[in-house]
């Protein structure tokens, strides 16, 4: 049942902008298509000697990788950008400031709201404090994945651009590791966006905060 300790919306507000929801959802998507061929690529599971599948599935599969991962990281890059063209709620200017009274106390509000020692954490139109330094580590998850995922695509061609902006990281960990970090990587993103979906369906139903319908429409309930 709702949290009926919550009033009615007094009206709806614009608050996630097209570029925002539309890179969401590519990267909800991306990220799907990148985790199943990634585990192929790791863990071939088909029997390629089978008649039903082509002879060269490995291939198919890395190709649908690659290329999905040039969509991803286009999709990260306009999602970087429009944290400083975007609006209040999709902007760096968001992020919670440690050194703010208020901010500290909305971030502590949420923080004991999500171990169960509060119940009606205070309204936010944006991400809450919590979800937003949850995101800044997803984030900085994604754009490694990024950058060594190109890392090893590149080894093909160690004389191509792409082998000359990513190649700095076998400086620092071998191939094996590059690619045990990789791997290892998709699974703390695969926990992420299973705790994102638990975490937003349960605050939406507990707070009626519109946390599911806004990344499909873009507006947010705002109350008092």
């Amino acid at each position: 049942m709702a949290n009926t300790n919550y009033c009615a919306a007094k009206r709806f507000i614009y608050v996630w902008e097209g570029p925002v929801r539309i890179t969401h959802w590519v990267n909800v998507f991306s990220i799907i298509i990148l985790s199943i061929t990634g585990y192929y690529i790791h863990n071939p599971f088909i029997d390629v000697h089978d008649m039903y599948y082509p002879p060269y599935i490995m291939g198919t599969v890395r190709y649908i990788h690659y290329l999905t991962g040039i969509v991803f990281a286009v999709s990260i890059i306009i999602r970087l950008y429009w944290l400083f063209v975007g609006n209040r709620y999709a902007s760096w200017k968001s992020f919670a400031n440690p050194l703010s009274k208020k901010d500290r106390k909305i971030l502590m509000s949420y923080f004991k709201y999500y171990i169960f020692l509060e119940k009606n954490p205070p309204h936010t139109l944006g991400h809450n404090p919590v979800a937003l330094m949850a995101y800044i580590v997803l984030f900085n998850l994604f754009i490694l994945q990024i950058i060594t995922g190109f890392a090893l695509w590149a080894q093909a061609n160690p004389d191509s651009t792409l082998y000359a902006l990513t190649g700095w990281v076998f400086s620092i960990a071998s191939n094996q590791w590059i690619r045990f970090f990789h791997y290892l990587v998709m699974f703390l993103i695969g926990g992420f966006v299973i705790n994102h979906i638990y975490s937003a369906v349960l605050f939406d139903f507990k707070t009626q905060s519109g946390e599911i319908s806004s990344i499909f429409s873009g507006w947010k309930p705002q109350r008092d």
